[in-house]
């Protein structure tokens, strides 16, 4: 009888010190990227005055953990060819807006500029933006 009584106890006291322990706390999932830019692209073609273009990515939903992936890609509307890439990441989720340059743009030319926003916390949560800008 005593060996049940002193294993009951020490069961009892087990169970006693695991109900103690601090329950980690979980993680609520990322929200899904949603990206705009300024000035906002829709349908129409963006005009650039120069070689280059320079606009900001904005980040409108709450900004990954750690940060983001932009590649960027610019191909030529006539022959398809790749006039411009470049890739470029945050570090925190601090920066809702990223400041972004296209370059190499000659005038005369149509171009599909396409931006794909990729997460650095979750890689499968991604975003892509894609409009047209001309060289005047």
């Amino acid at each position: 009888m005593k060996k049940i009584l002193i294993l009951f106890c020490a069961f009892a006291l087990l169970s006693g010190v695991n109900s103690c322990k601090k329950k980690s706390e979980v993680e609520p999932p990322e929200e899904t990227l949603r990206i705009s830019s300024t000035p906002i692209f829709g349908a129409d073609i963006i005009g650039a005055l120069s070689s280059n273009y320079s606009f900001k990515l904005l980040i409108t939903s709450k900004p990954p953990k750690n940060g983001v992936k932009v590649d960027i890609s610019v191909k030529n509307d006539l022959d398809n060819s790749v006039i411009f890439t470049q890739s470029t990441q945050t570090s925190s989720n601090a920066t809702s807006s990223i400041d972004l340059q296209l370059s190499n743009l000659v005038a005369g030319n149509l171009y599909t500029a396409t931006l794909d926003v990729t997460s650095l916390t979750t890689s499968t949560n991604k975003e892509q933006l894609t409009f047209k800008v001309a060289r005047k």
